[in-house]
């Protein structure tokens, strides 16, 4: 058997509980993100950490995309009034209220909105065409995914803060795709497998 120092021997031990750490991290994430169902993603994870990792995964997403993706896909990205406007429309008809509007800028704008009700079950039937209010769809030949916004978060919270769903996208190549975490079953707002 080999000999080690001290030195080498914390190393290797760091590097493996480094290694064991991201995997740990890796498969938490899909879980989270990929809307598993299963008790390590409801119960040993808060919702405003599992909204915080997701965030922060689309984050990376994002910035990654903007770094190495298709810079020719064009969006509208109709600025901020405009998307206050719509997500105004989309509270009247589905009563919620706006906690915040976030305009963050990768190479295009991507939205960041978080919104509160107490009416957990018909806020989540309404998602999708919360979406297509603040979202919509025109598809063009710069845009053929044909969505208004490179990229969007929604997070959907109760009165006291305490998130319950949140549905996300990005999509600019070469990866695009999206994700959503409910804190039930009942509360996803899209058909998962």
């Amino acid at each position: 058997m080999p000999t080690c120092d001290k030195n080498e021997r914390r190393a290797v031990e760091a590097a493996e509980k480094g290694l064991v750490m991201k995997r740990s991290l890796a498969i938490l994430l899909l879980l989270i993100v990929g809307g598993m169902p299963t008790a390590a993603s409801s119960a040993a994870i808060r919702p405003k950490q599992a909204i915080a990792q997701a965030k922060a995964e689309w984050l990376a997403d994002i910035r990654a995309a903007a770094h190495s993706g298709d810079r020719s896909t064009r969006f509208p990205s109709p600025p901020r009034e405009v998307l206050i406007k719509r997500i105004d429309k989309a509270a009247k008809l589905y009563g919620f209220r706006v906690v915040s509007i976030q305009m963050l800028h990768s190479l295009q704008d991507a939205t960041v909105i978080v919104i509160s009700s107490d009416r957990k079950q018909s806020l989540a039937r309404s998602t999708p065409k919360i979406i297509d209010l603040f979202d919509p769809r025109h598809p063009t030949r710069t845009n053929p995914s044909s969505y208004a916004y490179e990229a969007y978060f929604l997070v959907a919270q109760t009165t006291r803060g305490v998130p319950f769903l949140a549905t996300f996208n990005r999509w600019r190549g070469p990866h695009a795709g999206g994700g959503q975490w409910a804190e039930s079953e009942t509360l996803y707002p899209f058909p998962h497998g």
